[in-house]
């Protein structure tokens, strides 16, 4: 399974969490931008067109009703004299399609020869279609000639059954406020490009907050596992500091608790072994010497011997003992003889293994066990602590010495006292032999 860090799993997901918030933020904010800029533009664009509509039609109106003559002359100089907002054109005609005045610019917008000819005559289809529509009274907002937007605005003068359409050109009119719409569609790419601008810039300052955030929550988690790390390792653990995160102060909390526990219950251990130590010591070794008593000889060699039969492994056994011991206490005090059984023990310590073992079988006599040794082996062992203790005897005003018995491990003894009863025998041949020697 593969492994994520923390810090980079945090860094990653409060970034990404970060951007699209901010993203999604921009989006509707340039979305709303956009929104409310084209319905403003259309409801001016329909305000504009709503009021130009009003003001012709008061114009023509007015011009309507000073009309006291049907000739085309009258109508000419009648109409001509008329002033439209945003150079609107005219041309008067009646329920039949006849022209009773039409403006040049309008002439050739609609490919109109006479002054005299009839609008229901024109040669395109679409404008015959537009000039029935406005006969049957229906108000026509545009009409597209030549590629071009033109906004007609027909009114019907009751007194004479004359229909005045004007037109105007859609660009005249929205000018004012398609250069509006264009200022705003640019203010708009002003504004996109400087929100990704910003948002690059949010870009490195949010990954410097992010890696400040996943350090934060990092570190006292690295702390912790550092303090769990050197746990048992260390004896003295500083306890963990808080860092202001609710969630790790609570788990450091836990730690410091943990830790006290432990060193209470640690400590508790370590007495209670200490204790079943030194009383397990007290029970299986000579408070003299420090050499393992009988009681534990037995205990050990029962197991020992089971193990040294079942895989014939070889085991040697020594018996020291004093020799004229009752003479240096009765000379010499108990002291010495105290003194003197402690010095043996410890010149046979340092002359053995220490796999070996050394017991305090009497007042004055050993036995040391040599495991995974022959019986030439044991008396090599044996002649080199009687060796040693004649050595350490040079210059002393006291002299003592030690007579060994040796034996070693047969294959019908079911005990250690059979081991012990025959180095026993060589122990007396050893005392015979005038002491200080092995046998």
């Amino acid at each position: 399974m593969k492994k994520i860090m923390l810090e980079r799993v945090l860094y990653k997901n409060y970034l990404k969490t970060s951007l699209i918030s901010i993203f999604l933020i921009e989006l509707f904010l340039v979305f709303f931008y956009f929104i409310i800029n084209k319905n403003m533009i259309d409801k001016s664009a329909n305000f504009l067109l709503k009021d130009v509509e009003n003001s012709i039609s008061l114009i023509v109106k007015n011009h309507s009703q000073n009309i006291n003559e049907e000739s085309s002359e009258y109508l000419s100089n009648h109409f001509a004299q008329m002033k439209l907002p945003y150079d609107g054109k005219i041309l008067v005609t009646d329920n039949l399609g006849k022209i009773f005045f039409i403006d040049e610019d309008v002439k050739d917008l609609l490919n109109i020869e006479s002054d005299k000819a009839n609008i229901l005559d024109n040669e395109s289809p679409k404008i015959v279609n537009y000039f029935k529509e406005i006969i049957k009274e229906k108000n026509l907002n545009k009409i597209v000639i030549n590629n071009k937007n033109y906004l007609l605005f027909s009114i019907k003068v009751p007194k004479n059954n004359m229909y005045v359409v004007v037109f105007i050109s859609e660009d005249n009119i929205l000018q004012g406020i398609q250069t509006l719409g264009e200022y705003y569609e640019k203010l708009a790419y002003i504004m996109v490009c400087s929100i990704i601008i910003f948002y690059i810039i949010f870009f490195f300052y949010l990954s410097f907050k992010a890696k400040e955030f996943a350090d934060k929550i990092n570190q006292p988690l690295l702390k912790i596992i550092e303090f769990t790390k050197n746990l048992g390792i260390e004896k003295e653990i500083k306890s963990l500091e808080p860092c202001g995160i609710f969630e790790i102060d609570r788990l450091s909390c836990n730690f410091n608790n943990m830790i006290v526990e432990l060193d209470r219950r640690t400590n508790k251990l370590v007495l209670e072994e200490t204790k079943r130590i030194y009383q397990e010591k007290l029970a299986n070794t000579d408070p003299l010497t420090g050499a393992y008593n009988r009681r534990y000889l037995n205990e050990f060699s029962f197991e020992y011997l089971k193990i040294v039969k079942r895989e014939n492994k070889d085991l040697s056994l020594l018996l020291l003992d004093l020799d004229d011991f009752k003479k240096i206490n009765d000379t010499f005090g108990h002291e010495i003889g105290d003194m003197v059984i402690k010095k043996v023990v410890e010149i046979s310590k340092n002359s053995i293994r220490e796999s070996d073992l050394i017991i305090r079988f009497g007042g004055d006599e050993f036995i040391i066990l040599l495991p995974n040794t022959n019986i030439q082996s044991a008396r090599f062992v044996a002649n080199k602590i009687i060796s040693k203790i004649n050595e350490y005897n040079q210059n002393k005003e006291f002299y003592f010495s030690v007579s060994i018995g040796s034996s070693h491990y047969q294959i019908n003894d079911d005990s250690i006292d059979n081991i012990i009863l025959r180095a026993d025998e060589s122990l007396y041949e050893a005392k015979k032999m005038g002491k200080n020697c092995v046998i």
